[in-house]
């Protein structure tokens, strides 16, 4: 793991054991690793010019640092805070914005998934990058806050990354003991006779073909206190692998599907985030976990479930099981009396058709919540854009043996994603705000990204950033 500090110090009395890193106007491919005379090193980067700068560029840069420490295998990096180089970002955000961000990215761009190699790499890893200059203690603040968040963000990645038979819906409630431990937050983790009290039959039926218990994961943080305010309340997709049940995924789009639990994995990090941070907020994460497997006991298309609230829904897509675990844990969410609630999920492959892979979908028929996870997006760096949830699309998922079919009754390609949150909203508590969050454009890293393959870890940043504003 790279080691992040700071030091008081300005860039050029820090000892000669660093690189230390120069930044120039040059274009922002240019670079070059330079033996200075007094033996010393010098890692001279371009990143364009200052005054064009934008927040999205500025994120992007820190993490190609570290990439490009990264290939040139240098082990401890030296960097000036580069509040002052920012000026056309500081016309729309503060130092403490800078220092936040620039440690959310640094730890977050050093990441490597090694859990499962056999033999470590023979080339020299990035030991440490120290932040330097003179900083205000409210910038030290920030910083010590991105180190956190982005710490939080490679939990979330852990969770996703590791296998299904590691990650089963018992050890997702593990994980989110563990990702607490030392804080005010609490977990406590529901089994399967539980789940048959509470008649979540959704949640259930996804999970009966698989011999891994089916949980719910409740998360529960008080930091302003049980008695003063309602919580936000998060929801995360747990599924800890995901077959498509009966109607089983063709080849080449299964083999990544542990990492359908990564709405799970964002909402267990972002609480511990937020509890590690010690806001003075209440915080409630609920994340249903299952495995949707084959076997004889799986459910099947074709059968009629009963959902916790009593609605029934016909199963005509088995792999249309994300908003089935969902939709109880929305139900369920009604007895912490939320101010707002916020589901997450790598639900639609439809998404990616809409939206390409460089923003989450985001769905609610609340205008003023919509425009708040935009702004946050932008701030966070965890990007998302709206689809519509208009009244028309209910008539889609109208079954003619049940309430509703999880998916088209007519077995439309067409607008999919939207199908999903329109789902969801028939199991939103009423007069609460909430918004769905399609997180699947943003499950897998891609190139531009500038970060080691596997989880992105998104949207934990979002859902902090909103912890702390809402």
């Amino acid at each position: 793991m790279t080691k992040l500090t700071l030091s008081n110090k300005d860039i050029p009395a820090v000892a000669k054991k660093y690189c230390k890193l120069v930044i120039t106007e040059d274009a922002p491919s240019w670079h070059r690793l330079v033996e200075c005379e007094d033996g010393s090193l010098e890692y001279r980067i371009g990143a364009g010019k200052w005054k064009a700068m934008t927040a999205r560029k500025y994120i992007t840069f820190v993490r190609t640092v570290v990439q490009a420490a990264k290939s040139h295998q240098i082990e401890h990096l030296a960097i000036q805070a580069p509040v002052a180089m920012l000026p056309a970002i500081l016309k729309e955000h503060d130092s403490q914005w800078i220092l936040s961000t620039l440690a959310e990215n640094l730890t977050i761009a050093a990441y490597e998934f090694t859990m499962y190699k056999s033999t470590k790499s023979k080339k020299k890893q990035l030991q440490e990058v120290l932040v330097c200059g003179g900083l205000s203690s409210a910038e030290k603040k920030a910083f010590a806050r991105g180190l956190i968040v982005g710490t939080q963000v490679n939990v979330a990645r852990d969770i996703a990354n590791t296998t299904a038979e590691d990650m089963t819906p018992t050890n997702l409630g593990k994980a989110a003991v563990k990702a607490v431990k030392g804080t005010k937050a609490s977990v406590k983790v529901l089994g399967e006779k539980e789940l048959q009290k509470l008649k979540m039959g959704l949640l259930l039926a996804v999970g009966a073909g698989t011999k891994h218990e089916t949980k719910l994961i409740v998360m529960e943080y008080y930091g302003a206190g049980k008695a003063k305010g309602n919580p936000t309340v998060f929801i995360g997709k747990g599924i800890t692998y995901d077959t498509g049940g009966l109607n089983v995924k063709p080849s080449g789009h299964m083999h990544d599907m542990h990492m359908d639990m990564s709405g799970g994995s964002a909402v267990i990090a972002a609480v511990a985030a937020s509890a590690k941070l010690g806001l003075k907020k209440n915080i409630i994460g609920i994340i249903p976990a299952a495995e949707n497997a084959v076997s004889d006991r799986a459910m099947r298309a074709g059968d009629i479930v009963t959902a916790m609230n009593g609605k029934t829904v016909e199963v005509l897509h088995t792999d249309a099981e994300g908003r089935m675990v969902l939709a109880d844990a929305l139900t369920y969410s009604e007895r912490f009396k939320p101010k707002v609630i916020l589901d997450v999920a790598t639900l639609t492959g439809a998404a990616l058709s809409a939206l390409g892979q460089h923003a989450s979908a985001i769905m609610t028929k609340d205008e003023k919540l919509e425009t708040k996870l935009r702004t946050l997006g932008e701030a966070s760096g965890d990007y998302v854009w709206p689809l519509p949830l208009w009244d028309e699309y209910q008539a889609h998922i109208k079954s003619t043996r049940a309430d509703l079919s999880n998916i088209a009754a007519n077995f439309s390609r067409f607008g999919g994603s939207i199908e999903g949150g329109t789902f969801l909203a028939n199991f939103a508590p009423k007069k609460v705000p909430w918004a769905h969050i399609d997180i699947a454009p943003r499950m897998e890293a891609i190139a531009s990204d500038k970060l080691a393959k596997g989880s992105t870890g998104e949207p934990v940043r979002l859902l902090v950033r909103f912890a702390e504003e809402y």
